[in-house]
């Protein structure tokens, strides 16, 4: 009785986190596959099954150490669980102050099984570039090397705690566009710490409608915004699909997730 969505959701969950990656990029592409499809796909962004809590806390305490875990307080249950990582909400003391933070981390063994996936998959488009030749002009097995390399950087949490603390001092004195801020004692490898952001996703669009945003202007400022970063700073958040992207009741844009950023050198911004 399922959905043509929802099964196709079902399939790529239970092939693993390389096909769930492939899931999460085609829910941004309702143009391709269709309204219907890509908001049952939508699920695979933040809606996974998560591991467990105390699972968690173990490896923030093997991550950040006893000291710094110690900071943590009120640590939730997941509020959100994608392919790689999950999200808790938490409280950290910074100099005496009670912060309201999330805290993403990444789920256990993620590299192993991924890397395993990707063997299989550079495997297969190896044998379908060998057999097809016409489908060697997909470059199969760059796509899949590439995919290899953007991923490891994702499971590296530094490299996205790096990205979001430079988006937020370029984009300090931006109007309507807000980063949060990262904790670095609570940020390892496995481990990501920034300011809870308090806003409505940008896919609710009744909801947001329901506070009288201008969803037309709203729409408007995110295409401003990611044009004045990647012109102006050369460096911009390249994943910006509706997963992503939350708006607070004033209309503010805050962006979440920096495991992709892109850059653009002097030469091509001028272009």
């Amino acid at each position: 009785n399922l959905s043509s969505g929802k099964k196709l959701c079902n399939a790529l969950q239970s092939m693993g986190t390389t096909f769930i990656k492939l899931g999460q990029f085609l829910a941004t592409r309702p143009d391709i596959i269709g309204e219907g499809i890509a908001k049952d796909l939508e699920k695979l962004q933040d809606k996974l099954p998560a591991f467990n809590l105390n699972v968690a806390k173990n490896i923030l305490r093997d991550e950040i150490g006893k000291e710094n875990f110690e900071q943590i307080k009120n640590i939730s249950e997941p509020i959100a669980a994608a392919s790689i990582a999950q999200v808790h909400f938490a409280e950290i003391n910074v100099s005496g102050i009670n912060k309201k933070v999330a805290i993403k981390i990444l789920r256990p063994n993620i590299e192993k099984i991924f890397n395993e996936e990707l063997d299989a998959l550079m495997l297969l488009a190896y044998i379908v570039e060998g057999i097809v030749k016409k489908t060697r002009r997909l470059k199969l097995v760059e796509v899949v090397h590439l995919l290899r390399e953007i991923t490891n950087v994702e499971m590296d949490l530094r490299f996205e705690a790096a990205a979001a603390n430079e988006l937020y001092e370029n984009t300090l004195n931006d109007v309507g566009f807000e980063v949060p801020k990262i904790y670095w004692n609570q940020t390892s490898k496995k481990v990501l710490c920034l300011d809870r952001i308090n806003g409505i996703s940008i896919r609710e669009i009744e909801n947001l409608k329901s506070l009288n945003i201008d969803t037309k202007k709203l729409a408007k400022n995110v295409i401003q915004n990611f044009l004045r970063h990647a012109v102006r700073d050369g460096f911009f958040h390249a994943d910006m699909h509706q997963g992503n992207l939350f708006v607070s009741k004033n209309g503010i844009i805050m962006p979440v997730d920096f495991g992709i950023m892109g850059r653009l050198d002097k030469a091509n911004r001028k272009y």
